[in-house]
């Protein structure tokens, strides 16, 4: 009498292996998550003024912040350019693009002063602006005034004479 062998499922090295596939975004996000997980420790800890996600937000917000309106008969661009005299600040067209420029340096040579920490920024910047087309070149004017500076960008005849409003039809 031969005792049959009971057929058990056999298990190789190549039916162990997972048929998940990996994608490349998949790879590092332990490693993110990790590093997100430290950077919230830092940020949330009291009195931290040097958190990496806010010198981030800080250094992303160091060149002035600027808004263009469309006026009737110019666009008037405005920055943001707290503690700069005109001095400081270069204006330069070229090529259609506004380009502003400065340094703003430290105000202050105190003898046995120290920070504790200090969010203002110091340094150059640079912002290049791409003008809207129609604009009178030779009559561009800048002014600064209580941290603002304020550049008239008149429309040329031209382009004025070309607008028009055009009547929307109910249907």
């Amino acid at each position: 009498m031969t005792k049959k062998k009971a057929k058990l499922p056999a298990e190789t090295s190549a039916s162990r292996r997972l048929n998940v596939p990996v994608q490349v975004s998949n790879v590092w996000e332990p490693l993110n998550r990790l590093r997100d997980e430290f950077d919230r420790m830092f940020d949330d800890t009291p009195g931290n003024a040097f958190g990496s996600r806010m010198l981030q937000k800080f250094y992303d917000n160091a060149d002035p912040i600027i808004e263009m309106r469309d006026k009737k008969d110019e666009y008037e661009l405005v920055a943001e350019v707290p503690g700069m005299s005109s001095e400081d600040i270069d204006i330069k067209l070229s090529d259609g693009m506004l380009r502003l420029s400065g340094e703003k340096s430290e105000s202050h040579d105190e003898e046995g002063e120290s920070f504790l920490f200090s969010e203002r920024h110091y340094g150059m910047f640079e912002r290049a602006i791409k003008l809207p087309t129609g604009i009178d070149h030779q009559k561009i004017s800048a002014e600064a005034k209580d941290g603002l500076l304020t550049i008239h960008l008149p429309k040329s005849a031209e382009a004025l004479e070309k607008e028009r409003k055009i009547p929307i039809n109910a249907a």
